[in-house]
């Protein structure tokens, strides 16, 4: 059945359609906020909310120029957004594991120069154009096809090859000037 069917009968009350909404989206938008939030159990919590505030905005929908996927995302985000305001608002501190134990068959090295470059580029992912993150994130996050992606930026599908060439080109860019100063 189309998403769009779908959310018409959900629309009139009908929960097991909800419930397909929610098994056909629920995988994609968890990796999405997963991006983004680094602890599970409040990702999984995050994405309840989501799902509960998509339920209860089922009435405001207009399903005539309607993409559902793009909605939900939206609401995602706004939900992400509202959990660090209230996260940063009221910090937590942890207590410094005295017992820790550092891997032994792993260079350490090698493992902080990795997530050195991670957080380079998770830094600098920020600095990036919206159009190349969000092709990135629906690319590479979600696991969208071109066509997918193309449908829900509203661009073709040459537009967003290279979009996604030209984010990825950008990146490379930010890793090699990283590794040449650090030489």
């Amino acid at each position: 059945m189309e998403v769009n069917d779908l959310v018409a009968k959900a629309k009139m009350g009908d929960s097991e359609a909800f419930g397909q909404l929610y098994d056909n989206f629920a995988q994609r938008i968890f990796r999405y906020i997963r991006l983004k939030v680094q602890n599970r159990e409040e990702a999984e919590d995050i994405l309840q909310e989501v799902f509960v505030k998509a339920y209860r905005g089922l009435d405001s929908l207009d399903l005539g120029n309607l993409n559902f996927s793009a909605w939900l995302y939206k609401i995602a985000s706004n939900t992400i957004n509202d959990y660090f305001r209230k996260k940063y608002r009221t910090p937590e501190i942890s207590p410094i594991d005295e017992n820790f134990d550092v891997a032994g068959g792993i260079s350490l090295q090698k493992e902080i120069e990795v997530k050195s470059d991670v957080e380079i580029v998770r830094a600098e992912f920020t600095n990036l154009p919206v159009l190349y993150r969000q092709v990135l994130e629906l690319r590479f996050v979600q696991d969208f096809s071109l066509d997918e992606v193309a449908k829900v930026l509203k661009k073709s599908n040459l537009a967003v090859r290279l979009l996604q060439y030209r984010a990825l080109k950008k990146i490379q860019v930010i890793l090699k000037k990283r590794y040449v100063s650090s030489r």
